[in-house]
């Protein structure tokens, strides 16, 4: 008995040991462990100021971010995809405005209150049009502003201010050659004049080149002239007013630069094609987004280096756009989500990504000094961000901008009127979640 004794206390200080063993080993492990968050982004350059910092966030907080890196078509499908799951394999979310209507009702979005109340960020920063858009809806924040796209007139004054082109306008209008203009229709008859006479000089340059494939390219275009002419989707008391006057006019001469001021085959030019012809010094004028200026200054992408100016859409209302942070609401580890997005959004961190070229959305880093000096254009991008109009914010956001583009592509095609396609517009809108 005493031997059966010792034998079973043997083995259970045996047991014992191994199990504390066990759990000092365990224990260690979750000690050393690194919380890892991942993010799904587009592949462009804002992304890639990010994934510079990530680095850092790691030293700073032992947190560990990866960011999925893809083009814009797939990302919708992809986030719809996590979102609608128990728990999103996506720890923080950049929303693109055309998504936070469908985002924010579906409840796919954390409220971000309560963490900018505990932490003390100072969302007044931030520029209100931008708050705005990707930021706070009915009162709720859901966002912090990531970093803008909104849309403006990029010119070359070298080109306007050729002497043969000045004599040649006032000859024919007996006015004043200017550019850019105070109105849409000045625009395009500045725009058509320009591409006519440098044709007959025998010199390839247009008055402007557009971005008139149809879908999005047509419709995010289209909105500058839309806007600025005075039109908007729908009235303060949501009636449709797509279909109205001012929008038809603005259709009408969106349908008369695409002709006679673009190169041939604008009508089906994206993005890509438009930029080609203006970097490639062939255009005066095109209508696009803000933050190809330093792009149109690096050597290694454009023959237009130091060329080209930047100024609002004749009329005085270009359209706004813009990225969000923002928290899946079935995020695994919340309070860590927010630390990112604290840090990511913090002055200095987001100063040293607007040194390398994102496209700020703090009114503090837009005034400070350091980037003023790199980027003296964006006293100008701020002036015009402080008019810019955004896209209407609803759940069938993007279902809207589907019918725009195929309408306005049938309209240029020459396939229906201004009015007709406008018409078709309005009471597809009938129908559409608001």
């Amino acid at each position: 008995m005493k031997k059966l004794l010792v034998i079973v206390l043997a083995l259970l200080m045996v047991f014992s040991l191994a199990a504390c063993g066990g759990q000092q080993s365990g224990g260690q492990q979750q000690a050393t462990e690194t919380k890892v968050l991942k993010i799904l982004m587009e592949d462009l350059n804002a992304t890639d100021q990010v994934l510079a910092r990530l680095d850092d966030f790691e030293a700073a907080t032992g947190i560990k971010v990866e960011a999925e890196v893809i083009n814009y078509a797939t990302m919708h499908d992809k986030l719809v995809t996590q979102l609608t799951a128990s728990e999103s394999d996506y720890d923080v979310l950049v929303v693109d405005c055309y998504w936070v209507g469908e985002f924010a009702e579906a409840g796919w979005m954390e409220p971000l209150d309560p963490y900018i109340e505990a932490s003390g960020f100072d969302t007044s920063v931030y520029l209100p049009t931008m708050m705005e858009m990707v930021g706070e809806l009915n009162g709720v924040t859901y966002e912090l502003p990531f970093y803008n796209y909104m849309m403006a007139l990029i010119y070359r004054p070298d080109v306007f201010a050729d002497e043969g082109l000045h004599k040649a306008y006032v000859a024919k209008y007996g006015v004043d050659f200017t550019m850019p203009t105070e109105t849409l229709a000045e625009y395009v008859q500045v725009a058509d004049f320009t591409t006519a006479y440098f044709k007959e000089q025998g010199v390839e340059m247009y008055g402007a080149v557009h971005q008139a494939g149809r879908g999005d390219p047509i419709a995010i275009e289209f909105c500058n002239y839309m806007y600025s002419n005075g039109g908007d989707f729908y009235d303060a008391d949501g009636n449709i007013t797509v279909n109205n006057p001012e929008v038809v006019e603005a259709l009408e001469l969106y349908m008369d630069a695409v002709a006679n001021a673009s190169p041939a085959g604008a009508a089906g030019f994206n993005l890509d094609d438009a930029y080609a012809v203006y970097s490639a010094g062939k255009a005066a004028s095109f209508v696009t987004y803000n933050t190809f200026m330093p792009v149109l200054d690096d050597p290694e992408q454009s023959q237009v280096v130091g060329l080209s100016e930047i100024a609002n859409i004749p009329g005085g209302h270009s359209l706004n756009g813009g990225w969000g942070w923002a928290i899946p609401h079935n995020a695994k580890d919340k309070d860590a989500s927010w630390e990112f997005i604290n840090y990511i959004e913090s002055f200095d961190v987001a100063k040293l990504r607007a040194e390398g070229g994102s496209a700020p959305t703090r009114s503090d880093i837009f005034s400070d000094p350091d980037i003023m000096a790199l980027y003296p254009y964006y006293d100008t991008v701020l002036d015009i961000m402080k008019t810019a109009v955004m896209l209407p914010i609803m759940p069938d956001s993007t279902p809207l901008m589907e019918i725009f583009g195929r309408e306005l592509s049938e309209a240029v095609s020459g396939n229906k009127t201004a009015q007709e396609a406008l018409d078709q517009v309005a009471l597809e809108m009938k129908d559409l979640k608001r």
